[in-house]
């Protein structure tokens, strides 16, 4: 009886599975890449730094109804677009980039100031519902540069994990710029829990950074949207580090030396208002006790920084502008008179001189 209902049931089931036949796979979406539309020379004029390069592009298309937003990519010929850097975007077809600042990236991709060369260009396409971004060809452009030596880039924090809160003009506190690598920026200091942003413009939203994955740098040069906050899980000491050229960035609980509270840091030198006589007095950050800053005027000559006004913990390095001064180290030099506002992280020893 057991055998004979097996075979019953099957044959029950055999009309059930021959009337389904192969099962239907599902519909492929169609999807169209975006792409830049001319290829024409760009030739940068540093009188028109301020000025906007138009890019038109293609739209997209991703099988479905979306918002989205057309970034526009460079990186050097050759590199498959290991590390390209984003210029700007927009949620139209018509993206804006400065002068400056497709001339800063070319120069960083390699073309020598005052010289031709060529860049690849490509629109990524990201769309405003949970699909992939799609990744449009790339277009070979000739780029021609002007001499830029001098222009460096600063950035500013802003937002509740630091100390001005969501106020971008309420003494920010500036990444500390790497004097080797100019598109590589540094700060190792206190953070509280919550999201902040970078700007590059106190008193300015844009151009502002962010990250829309958490693991890539999102800029809004102007005509685009915000990126999401980059974020902190508890209140801490954290090295955030940011590669504008990589377009990437981490955020790391420091692990070093334990801070030490110095009373006081102040600059000496005979660049400075004491000479090598006196030590003129930095201010503390009420935030970050790492963190010192002072407004003066100094001439082009050399100078430290020191604690305690005495010489038992000095710092010093031998690069102006920006760089790490260590203890005992050579004198920072000065190389153009002027008033500064000068910022110092006595945990790590990185300063940057502001105009």
């Amino acid at each position: 009886m057991k055998v004979l209902s097996k075979f019953i049931w099957a044959a029950l089931l055999l009309p059930f599975i021959w009337s389904c036949g192969e099962i239907a796979p599902p519909p492929i979406i169609s999807q169209t890449t975006s792409s830049v539309l001319s290829t024409s020379p760009i030739v940068l004029i540093e009188e028109d730094a301020e000025e906007s390069i138009v890019f038109e592009v293609s739209p997209a298309d991703f099988g479905v109804s979306t918002g989205v937003t057309y970034f526009i990519q460079m990186d050097s010929p050759g590199n498959n677009f290991a590390s390209p850097v984003d210029l700007g975007s927009n949620t139209s077809t018509t993206v804006l980039v400065t002068v400056s600042e497709i001339n800063r990236r070319a120069i960083t991709k390699g073309i020598l100031p005052g010289e031709t060369g060529n860049m690849e260009f490509r629109v990524r396409a990201v769309p405003d519902r949970s699909l992939s971004a799609i990744l449009g060809q790339a277009s070979v452009i000739s780029v021609t540069t002007y001499s830029d030596a001098v222009a460096l880039r600063n950035l500013f924090l802003v937002g509740e994990a630091t100390a001005p809160g969501w106020n971008p003009d309420n003494n920010n506190p500036p990444l500390f710029r790497d004097p080797e690598n100019t598109d590589l920026y540094v700060y190792t200091g206190f953070f509280n829990a919550g999201g902040f942003k970078v700007l590059e413009r106190i008193g300015q939203w844009q151009p502002q950074f962010g990250t829309n994955d958490g693991t890539t740098i999102a800029v809004n040069e102007g005509g685009g949207s915000d990126p999401d906050v980059f974020s902190i899980p508890t209140a801490g000491i954290y090295t955030f580090t940011m590669d504008l050229e990589a377009g990437t960035f981490s955020i790391e609980p420091y692990t070093g030396t334990a801070p030490t509270d110095f009373a006081t840091v102040g600059i000496i030198g005979d660049a400075t208002p004491g000479s090598w006589d006196a030590s003129t007095a930095m201010t503390k950050s009420t935030f970050d006790g790492n963190i010192w800053s002072i407004t003066a005027t100094l001439t082009a000559a050399q100078m430290k920084f020191r604690a305690n006004d005495a010489w038992t913990v000095n710092w010093g390095a031998n690069t102006p502008i920006s760089g790490q001064g260590v203890q005992e180290g050579p004198n920072i030099p000065i190389e153009e008179a002027g008033t500064y506002k000068i910022w110092f992280n006595s945990l790590d020893g990185r300063y940057i001189f502001l105009q």
